[in-house]
C-alpha cells in the first residue's frame, strides 16, 4: 500500500480513481487469498502430469477451470490474464497457446480484451 501511495502521489494528487483501483486490486487479490503458492505450484505440476499422461483428460481439466471460476466475472478474468502470463513466460507465444486461451475464455464467457480491462485496465490504455 505504501508503494501504491507513492505512485498515486507521484503526479501531485492521489485521485479518487487511483484509490478505487487500489480497492479493486485488493478485491481481485482476495480471490487468491486461500491459495498457498507452494500448493498452487504442486497443483499445476499435477495437472501437467495428468494431461501429459492422458490427453483425454483435457475436457475434465477444462471443467475444473469452469468450476473454479463459477459465475465470478473477476475470477474468470483473472484466470485468463494468468493464462496469458503463462503463455508469455518462455518468450514464445505459440498459436496452440492462443487457441487454448481462446477456448478457455469462451468456456468462461469472457473475452481476453474484457479480462485485461477488468484486471489490468491501465494495460488497455497503453
Amino acid at each position: 500500500m505504501a508503494a501504491s501511495a507513492l505512485v498515486a502521489l507521484a503526479d501531485g494528487d492521489a485521485s479518487l480513481e487511483e484509490g478505487a483501483e487500489v480497492g479493486r486490486l485488493m478485491r481481485v487479490l482476495d480471490i487468491l487469498r486461500d491459495h498457498n503458492p507452494e500448493e498452487g505450484v504442486e497443483s499445476y505440476l499435477r495437472y501437467v502430469d495428468r494431461i501429459r499422461k492422458s490427453p483425454s483428460e483435457l475436457d475434465a481439466v477444462r471443467d475444473k477451470v469452469r468450476a473454479a471460476a463459477g459465475n465470478d466475472r473477476e475470477a474468470s478474468a483473472l484466470l485468463i490474464v494468468i493464462c496469458h502470463a503463462v503463455s508469455e513466460a518462455d518468450g514464445i507465444v505459440r498459436e496452440s497457446e492462443v487457441a487454448e486461451i481462446a477456448r478457455l475464455a469462451a468456456l468462461l464467457d469472457i473475452t481476453t480484451k474484457d479480462a485485461v480491462a477488468l484486471i489490468a485496465p491501465q494495460q488497455t490504455k497503453v
